[in-house]
């Protein structure tokens, strides 16, 4: 297709950074909640949901008991709320006023109803036997912002909870606990669990099997490594083998007091299971593409590329790779190398394409491409002809109006 160059791009593409915490969502993950004692305190979990809508909210809450890892919570206990437009609903005491029960576990929120309304949840859990140094009661404790889908943990990505702390001694210093919940409905998941020092060392590593929608802790996780140095400077890395998503996050807790603060993760994102659209550097032409990438490799890709000044004329060629067709037009190979890239490469009757993907800590993908029309009569109207581009993609791509 002969192009007419353009002087400024008629469209462009703005890649979204991912999901916050506290982005408001249809689907949510409280990852841990309590009504439990333990250590001579008393922890009860409320929650805030906030509607920012001009629409009620009709929201499902589910409690996914805590366990071994192996209790499976598909069969999960539901309570239905309602949030009024533009209102914040309290619940105090999740678990006894809304489950009637004791205990801990996780919480999963989905705004249902014909049209679901995203929210925002907070979760609040307090030591509510607390006590001044003067005997006076009160309460300590963290809130814990909900994840929503996008802040989960994937399988191939990682998430680092830092703050992981450890003491010699019961009675000073800090320790901390670990919390892992499934969002996977259909199977188990596997998680490795690896604990770091600062510096980067690795004290130790474990694989923990969760059962579907399973929510476990892995309570004082330096002490179960076996390191009890007084140590303020751990990181803990949660990395999904199989299964996933998890949701993650720790509570450290001041021996001495036992005031508790909640340790957030970050999340390392890893290009899976989507469709990426690409944007190519290709001057002033604007031309894009699209990636599937499934199970960790490419699966698909499709893509216009402009041959400039061949000719005296621009022209456009488009092709498409799919990893599983035998169709000679359309088969492409894919392959994941060890440092984590993605090669690709396909050969046609008029025409060759290669190029490497590159996958981002944050699940974006960036690359290179190069097409080249095949030399003599096949090649035309460029025989010969080779151009590379550079490219980038996210799976939330937006078009400027």
């Amino acid at each position: 297709m002969r192009l007419i160059p353009r002087s400024a791009l008629a469209a462009a593409f703005f890649l979204s950074t991912a999901l916050r915490a506290d982005t408001p969502a249809t689907t949510q993950w409280v990852v841990t909640s309590a009504h439990a004692s333990g250590g001579g305190n008393d922890y009860v979990t409320g929650l805030r949901i906030v509607n920012p809508n001009a629409a009620a909210a009709t929201v499902d809450m589910y409690l996914l008991p805590a366990s071994d890892g192996s209790g499976d919570n598909s069969a999960a206990p539901k309570v239905t709320v309602t949030v009024p437009a533009s209102a914040t609903l309290a619940i105090d005491d999740v678990l006894s006023t809304k489950f009637g029960t004791v205990g801990a576990g996780g919480i999963r929120v989905e705004s249902t109803g014909a049209t679901p309304q995203p929210v925002w949840v907070l979760s609040q859990t307090l030591v509510v036997n607390a006590k001044s140094s003067t005997g006076v009661p009160g309460t300590n404790g963290f809130a814990i912002p909900a994840q929503n889908t996008d802040q989960l943990v994937a399988l191939g990505e990682t998430a680092y909870v830092p703050y992981v702390s450890s003491s010699s001694s019961g009675s000073s210093g800090y320790r901390t606990n670990l919390f892992l919940l499934s969002a996977n409905a259909t199977g188990s998941t596997v998680v490795t669990v690896t604990l770091l020092k600062g510096d980067g060392t690795v004290l130790g590593t474990r694989d923990v099997t969760l059962a579907k929608y399973a929510q476990t802790q892995i309570n004082g996780i330096a002490a179960s490594f076996g390191y009890t140095a007084n140590d303020t400077n751990l990181t803990a890395t949660v990395k999904v083998k199989s299964g996933g998503p998890v949701a993650t996050g720790a509570s450290v807790i001041d021996n001495a007091i036992a005031s508790i603060s909640y340790s957030p993760p970050v999340k390392v994102a890893r290009a899976n299971n989507g469709a990426y659209g690409l944007l190519l550097n290709d001057g002033v032409f604007g031309f894009s593409g699209r990636l599937d990438i499934i199970g960790g490799n490419g699966d698909y890709m499709s893509m216009s590329v402009v041959l400039p000044n061949c000719n005296n004329n621009n022209y456009a060629f488009y092709f498409q790779a799919d990893a599983r067709s035998t169709d000679p037009l359309l088969a492409a190979s894919f392959v994941t190398n060890s440092d984590g890239t993605i090669s690709f490469a396909g050969a046609r009757t008029d025409a060759t394409f290669n190029g490497t993907i590159y996958l981002k800590y944050d699940g974006s993908v960036y690359g290179s491409v190069t097409y080249a029309r095949v030399a003599g009569s096949g090649g035309a109207p460029c025989p010969g002809v080779a151009v590379t581009y550079p490219f980038w993609g996210s799976t939330k791509v937006f078009a400027l109006p």
